[in-house]
This record gives C-alpha cells, structure tokens and sequence, in this order.
C-alpha cells in the first residue's frame, strides 16, 4: 500500500511469500513499514535495497495484550502505549500538517517513548529469556529504532494497521471460493483485488467504476492515458463531468512512505 493508498496485490503461484516482498520493492530509497519479520531484511540491509525501516506499534502492542489475562504487569506498558495513540488522536482533532504533527511527537510522543523504553530494559535484564514477558519487550528493544521512526516525520504512522485491514478481503474470498481456476485467473483475482481495495480507500463505488472503465476500454480509450481510470482520477473525472467536487486526484507521489503488510 502506498503513499497516495494505493492498494496492490500480487500473486504468488507457489503460495511462497518469502521473496515477493523484497522482489516487488526492490531497489526502494523512502521509508518501507512493516512489521520485523526477516522477510523484509533485504529491503533495508542494502542487499535489495536500502530503505528506511519503520516499525508497527500494532505488533509491539499485541505481544503484551497477549499477556492481559495473565501478567498484570504488561498494564503499564499497555497504557503507555494507548497514550501514543491518543496523542495521535488529538492531533487528528487539531487537524495537524505533518510538519505540525512531527513537532508534537517530538515535544510528547518522545517522553512516553522515553518512559516505556525505561521500563523495558529492566524486564529483558531480570526476566527470564524464554519468558513471555521477556520476549515482548525484547521484541520492542530490538526495534527500538524502527519503532520510534514515526517521531521524525508527521506522514508516518505508529502502525501498518490500515495496509493489513486489506487483507481482509482476502480472507473473505477464501471463505466464499477455494480455487481461482487457474495461474491466469489468479493473476487476474490479484488485480481485481487491487483495483477493488484501492476503489475502497478514496470513496469509489466498484460496480459504476468498473461498468465506467470497461465501456471506456471496449470504446478504445487511448492507452497513454490509462492512469486517468485508476479509481481516484477516475473519481475525479466523474465530479467534473456532473459539477461537483471530489478532492485532488494524485499527483507524482512527494510522500516518501510505503507500508507493506506482514
């Protein structure tokens, strides 16, 4: 999912997802967020590329809430974190720009920051290694670096929470269907997902966009402009023609951020 949130799947026949990650992003230079799995290694280390890793609160987060039930401990750093969000959250209220929103993180994200990181050390030096406990806030401290990388810049998230939530469709589509037919028709399902999901993130009906593009492509529209029917300019093509107003269709993208699910 990228900048301008645009969705894009692919599709891998073998069903190994080890290497799509860094083959499809490779040779990246702006931000990639994600969660620590070794798969994206090569993205950040210089062997597919070298970007700039920025790490998700979410998965942090879900290795203490895990321990909710059982560790009263995991309490603290558990309100630590939701206070990140609420600032997150006031900033949304305050309808903060970036550079805005980054000096705010920098004036109060920092200090819970700093407070939860001084109540991690001790747990990885005290507890056990193989404890739960232990391996949430080692998990924290390893990416400690990548996980406070949104304080640098207002366009960043605390988490990849809104490029997961795409999956959902596919989880769905397993439900409903078991087979796609064919490789074909599986590169075929990816695309459709694409189109479907990004349609989904700027407001767009699926059935009018695609009855829309479709009519346009059998009327032969002109193939140097094919980037007009994706769903945000195709939305705004469609407020024109009826005078209303639909926002600001996507330009070149000027965000350096680009979120990839785990």
């Amino acid at each position: 999912m990228g900048d301008d949130r645009d969705v894009v799947f692919r599709y891998t026949p073998t069903g190994e997802g080890a290497s799509g990650s860094w083959q499809l992003l490779a040779g990246r230079r702006g931000y990639i967020q994600a969660d620590a799995a070794s798969v994206f290694d090569r993205l950040f280390n210089g062997a597919a590329a070298s970007a700039v890793e920025v790490g998700c609160w979410a998965h942090a987060r879900r290795r203490f809430v895990a321990l909710a039930d059982t560790d009263p401990r995991v309490a603290y750093p558990l309100q630590l974190i939701r206070r990140l969000y609420l600032l997150e959250e006031l900033a949304d209220a305050k309808g903060l720009a970036p550079p805005d929103r980054a000096t705010q993180r920098q004036a109060r994200s920092r200090e819970v920051l700093d407070r939860l990181r001084r109540w991690l050390i001790p747990i990885v030096a005290t507890e056990p290694p193989s404890s739960d406990l232990a391996r949430a806030a080692a998990y924290c401290l390893n990416q400690w670096e990548a996980l406070t990388r949104f304080l640098e810049d207002g366009r960043l998230s605390p988490d990849n929470n809104l490029c997961e939530q795409q999956l959902r469709d596919v989880a769905l589509g397993r439900k409903n269907f078991l087979f796609a037919g064919s490789h074909e028709a599986a590169h075929r399902t990816a695309a459709l997902y694409s189109l479907m999901r990004t349609c989904a993130q700027h407001g767009v009906e699926p059935l009018p966009y695609l009855t829309s593009v479709l009519r346009k492509l059998a009327q032969g529209w002109d193939a140097s402009r094919v980037e007009d029917l994706l769903p945000d300019r195709w939305k705004l093509l469609r407020a024109n023609a009826n005078g209303t107003t639909a926002g600001t269709p996507r330009a070149t993208s000027t965000q350096p951020g680009l979120t990839v699910p785990a």
